[in-house]
């Protein structure tokens, strides 16, 4: 006996002497970690909008740090019923649980349970410890252990629920309940609480979203666990099993959608981390922004209702004082079609294009503004639009087929009109080179075409490139800085592109230009119809894209309707049918009916009292007038005195 017990005694040393070592170990390694990366996954920037409304996170990962006395109690109580039971009394590991994990791993002879407490599912999570071994789960007990020594329940249980993972891009209950539910995580019941408990093993596969079935079995046993426990009563939760899992989750939500995704974007290209700072402001508000997700829709659909969701709408507001985006919509919808074409889309602005035409061809020759022009048809190869061949069409015009004079017109009636042989004259007379130059003073990053036709809008351009062009007009020949979604972005003060004079005169004739009768329905539908806006539409040749964009003093809005390839909106598309609409009901939400129109009035504006000087251009060119040819007038010949007018003849659109 003596021997046994001595041969007991020295095997018992030996174990623990290696259980020793063992301890000291995993001790010295556990040491080596740095506690504050507990919180540190969880100083995340998050955005918010102008108003303070939280709209999501800068990273990919939707975070909303919660505080433990935010999270309900019966949420509380469904995660530590599920995930770990004897929370409150365990030192960071439940040898309850270890056990049990044993003897299921050593009958399977493999590694199939963890029994890892809430405290070892954290440190394995703030630390990354990988695998599936016996060397990481040892040295997740040792770092869940230190977790216990240094910091309390309640905050090891916040961390907790502030990182755990939940599916669908959602780190955190705050996230998930949003995310799930479209609720705060404190007004959550206990059915949705225990559905929350019970997907955090397996969130992808028990998703009460893409599998509802499976989901509402894990509620369910999570909500049998809580009476097990004590923490609801049986009939609690026999009555809580009864309900159906619902959940709230909106595919199109503007939260996942074009809104946060350009913040991200923007947040990546200022060189921001995460954490730094903790807030960001957007420059939208998300009431504005969902209710501009359902207008676009709802207009593509009334425009095109059998098109299958490939007609697409952008929507751009301009703050023209600071290029601040007030508003955007990138497309109908983000989860079937996530590329920005506000931000990104590059299309021909038609004949959108012309007030632009015109500020840069009165900077270089301010005698034009009330000069005659010739009122007739023009030979396309002057153009080069749509072939070699045959005769300019005037496709720009919303209304009636265009019937030319065969006399003359001034530029600002071209302009109103959306005259498009008479803009090409234009052209000619001012120097094509000269006014291309002028027009990329708008920082266009890419080139105009080099013929005539880039005067008709015949060069793709970016979207938020066209608008702050236009915030030119508005602002007496001075662009808004960069357009920005974030309001830690700062530009300088942009330079004078137009001149001030010009600019002007060009405003007002979009002024007098929305008394046109087929702008009339719109404007009189969205109470805009008396305000002093200076508005413009326009379209491609071939009817693909359709613009409309307009301004106060205070905020410059483009709409574009196209396909993202060449495809014509319809046969009769204008920019009257297609953009104006949406263009309208956007106006009247950002400015709220208060409209900071213009002192102009309509009525079509004559030369200015001060005479319009020229803006110089670096490296001018000068290029000389082209002779007439196929008896088109062009060059400087539309305002001499003309001998014979061409036959009027009215143009097919």
């Amino acid at each position: 006996m003596r021997r046994v017990v001595g041969v007991c005694a020295f095997l018992c040393l030996i174990g623990l002497i290696a259980l020793g070592v063992v301890w000291q170990h995993y001790a010295s390694i556990a040491a080596t970690y740095d506690m504050e990366a507990l919180t540190r996954g969880q100083n995340e920037t998050l955005i918010v909008d102008v108003r303070g409304e939280l709209i999501g996170s800068a990273s990919d990962i939707e975070r909303e740090p919660v505080t433990l006395d935010a999270v309900p109690p019966h949420l509380v109580q469904a995660i530590v019923a599920t995930e770990d039971a004897r929370f409150y009394s365990h030192p960071g590991y439940d040898i309850i649980g270890l056990t049990r994990a044993a003897v299921a791993n050593f009958t399977s002879r493999g590694i199939r349970q963890g029994g890892s407490t809430i405290t070892q599912q954290l440190a394995r999570n703030a630390f990354g410890l990988q695998g599936r071994n016996y060397d990481r789960k040892l040295t997740e007990i040792f770092l869940a252990m230190r977790i216990e020594r240094e910091y309390k329940k309640d905050q090891i249980l916040t961390d907790y629920l502030n990182r755990i993972y939940l599916g669908h891009g959602c780190s955190g209950v705050g996230a998930a309940a949003r995310c799930y539910f479209g609720k705060d995580v404190r007004d959550i019941t206990l059915t949705e609480a225990a559905t929350l408990a019970g997907i955090i093993k397996a969130p992808v596969s028990f998703s009460p979203i893409t599998q509802p079935k499976l989901a509402r079995q894990k509620r369910d046993l999570t909500l049998k666990r809580m009476a097990e426990t004590g923490a609801i009563t049986e009939k609690e939760a026999a009555d809580a099993q009864a309900q159906p899992v619902v959940v709230r989750h909106d595919k199109t939500r503007v939260r996942t959608g074009y809104m946060l995704a350009a913040a991200r974007a923007e947040f990546q290209r200022l060189g921001l981390k995460p954490g730094t700072p903790p807030t960001m402001s957007m420059t939208l508000r998300l009431d504005w922004q969902k209710r501009l997700d359902e207008l676009v829709r709802q207009h593509l659909v009334k425009l095109a209702p059998n098109d299958k969701g490939a007609l697409q709408g952008a929507v751009i507001v301009l703050d023209n004082r600071t290029g601040a985006i007030v508003a955007m919509q990138g497309g109908r919808n983000f989860t079937t079609s996530p590329f920005n074409r506000a931000l990104d889309g590059i299309r021909p602005p038609g004949t959108a294009f012309l007030p632009l035409v015109y500020a840069a061809a009165l900077t270089l020759q301010p005698d034009v503004t009330d000069a005659s022009m010739i009122d007739g048809p023009l030979d396309n190869r002057q153009a080069m639009i749509g072939g070699l061949v045959g005769t300019l069409g005037e496709w720009g015009a919303d209304g009636e087929q265009v019937a030319y004079t065969g006399g003359t017109i001034t530029p600002m009636q071209a302009l109103i009109e959306g005259r498009t042989a008479a803009t090409v004259r234009l052209g000619y007379q001012v120097g094509l080179d000269p006014l291309r130059a002028a027009l990329n003073r708008c920082e266009f990053t890419n080139p105009l075409r080099s013929e005539a036709a880039f005067t008709l809008g015949l060069s793709n351009l970016r979207l938020i490139e066209l608008a702050r062009a236009f915030t030119a007009i508005a602002n007496d020949g001075r662009p808004c800085p960069l357009p920005h979604l974030l309001l830690a972005s700062s530009s300088p003060r942009s330079v004078e592109v137009f001149n001030p004079a010009a600019a002007s005169h060009v405003r007002n004739t979009m002024i007098a230009g929305m008394a046109r009768p087929e702008y009339r329905q719109p404007l009189v539908a969205h109470g805009l119809a008396q305000k002093s806006i200076a508005g413009y539409g326009g379209i491609t040749y071939d009817r693909t894209d359709a613009w409309f964009i307009g301004s106060d003093q205070a905020v410059t809005c483009l709409v574009w309707i196209g396909h993202d390839k060449d495809i014509p909106i319809s046969a009769k598309a204008t920019a009257a049918t297609a953009a104006l609409p949406l263009w309208a009901a956007v106006f009247e939400m950002v400015t709220a009916e208060q409209v900071k129109g213009w002192d102009a009035k309509g009525g079509l504006p004559k030369l200015l009292a001060v005479p319009l000087r020229a803006l110089p251009l670096e490296d001018e060119v000068r290029v000389p007038a082209i002779p007439p040819a196929s008896q088109v007038v062009l060059g400087n010949d539309p305002y001499r005195t003309v001998t014979s007018s061409p036959i009027p003849e009215p143009v097919a659109q």
